[in-house]
């Protein structure tokens, strides 16, 4: 049995009640054939509920609800029940059917409206939703919402020139900033821009992204991405300094990025010399891992074991840091105690995976990927690795 059905019943049971008490009053004779019905009717949907016919109830039960100036809200709610159970297409039936009559005031069918223009962008139909915020927009009624759902519209078209202005317009008409959903607009043309080869112009975009949110961490590393895609390594270290200072709980996509940049510039021996600068390694776990690699990749054997054997000495290590110790222990043994090592190593590897190493601020969603709008709610900039760093399996994704 569905547990909205039977929520059905007393909501058309109330709306009933008052629409024969309102008749009650211009007539008794009137009244006593509405309750009649009425009551006929309820009976009829509560024998449908009985007998599993569910589709039958619903269908008579909107119907029951006559819709006039007592009704609208219930409506409504009975819309918004259907919409958030999934039920899209009867959520538009109820509020095209509160649209279609004529004595609604402005007020109404502005709610009427919002609520089929939300109808329409949960089934995918964009071009109608598109269409029914902009008439609300243009009317000054809702236009705060009306601007926030084009914002979503324009999302889902990945239509980000078009987003930008109507993020800006939902600012203007509330208390609501949106800079920083206008400045993740701005760096989803950047991509695009990349994409297509324009690299001045998605440096123009990742600069407007910093001119509406001076702390974006994403501006910031797609500016040192592109200073570095030019060659220009300074440039690129200097954006990417500036990202690790906005956000430590980044520091493992940006030190990535640096390594990467110290080491395509010749000057992989100044990388551990920069991370000790402007790094805390007694509590970043990123940086001591970096220092890892660069020391490997340097031959520099003795700091490398000395970092090693001190990091297996903490209460909590990171596990590629253990992965770098079973690979430095592997090398350095035979037989049956270089193959335990081997094992070790590989079910490591095979488990860093599976680690959920980012999650949403906003909604708890988890993963382990960096995902710049959540998945779960759909905010931006809300994702990002936990505060415990020594789980960031990600980042050799990056």
């Amino acid at each position: 049995m569905e547990p909205l059905l039977w929520l059905l019943l007393p909501v058309a049971a109330a709306s009933g009640w008052m629409s024969a008490r309102y008749s009650a009053r211009k007539g008794g004779a009137v009244a006593r054939d509405g309750q009649s019905a009425f009551s006929e009717h309820c009976l009829q949907g509560l024998n449908y509920l009985l007998s599993e016919q569910s589709d039958k109830a619903i269908n008579l039960l909107v119907d029951l609800v006559d819709v006039d100036e007592d009704t609208v809200e219930t409506h409504l709610v009975l819309g918004s029940l259907f919409r958030r159970r999934g039920e899209v297409d009867r959520a538009i039936r109820i509020h095209q059917n509160i649209i279609a009559r004529p004595s609604l005031s402005p007020e109404q069918k502005a709610n009427a409206l919002q609520q089929l223009g939300i109808d329409y962008l949960k089934a995918g139909l964009l071009d109608r939703a598109e269409s029914i915020f902009l008439k609300l927009a243009e009317t000054g009624r809702n236009q705060e919402q009306a601007w926030q759902y084009l914002s979503s519209v324009y999302e889902r078209e990945k239509e980000w020139v078009k987003a930008i202005k109507a993020a800006r317009r939902h600012q203007k008409a509330g208390d609501s900033p949106q800079h920083v959903r206008i400045a993740h607009y701005h760096c989803e043309l950047v991509e695009e821009y990349v994409k297509k080869g324009r690299v001045e112009m998605a440096e123009q975009e990742s600069d407007a992204a910093l001119k509406v949110d001076g702390n974006c961490i994403r501006a910031y590393i797609q500016k040192g991405d592109i200073m570095a895609s030019r060659g220009n390594f300074d440039s690129a270290v200097k954006s990417f300094r500036k990202a690790l200072a906005k956000d430590r709980h980044f520091s493992p996509v940006v030190l990535n990025r640096l390594y990467r940049t110290f080491t395509r510039s010749g000057s992989l021996a100044e990388f551990p010399q920069f991370v000790r600068k402007n790094t805390d390694c007694s509590t970043d776990a990123a940086a001591r891992y970096f220092l890892v690699r660069a020391y490997k990749d340097l031959g520099d054997e003795a700091r490398l074991h000395e970092l090693l054997y001190r990091e297996m000495e903490r209460e909590e290590v990171s596990p590629y840091i253990v992965l770098a110790y079973l690979e430095m222990m592997k090398e350095n043994t035979s037989g049956e105690i270089h193959e335990s090592f081997a094992a070790l190593e590989r079910t490591l590897a095979s488990r860093l995976g599976t680690y959920m190493a980012c999650h949403c601020t906003h909604c708890g969603f988890e993963s382990n990927l960096i995902f710049w709008q959540c998945p779960g709610c759909q905010h931006w900039g809300t994702v990002r690795p936990h505060q415990n760093p020594v789980e960031y399996s990600w980042l050799e994704s990056e």
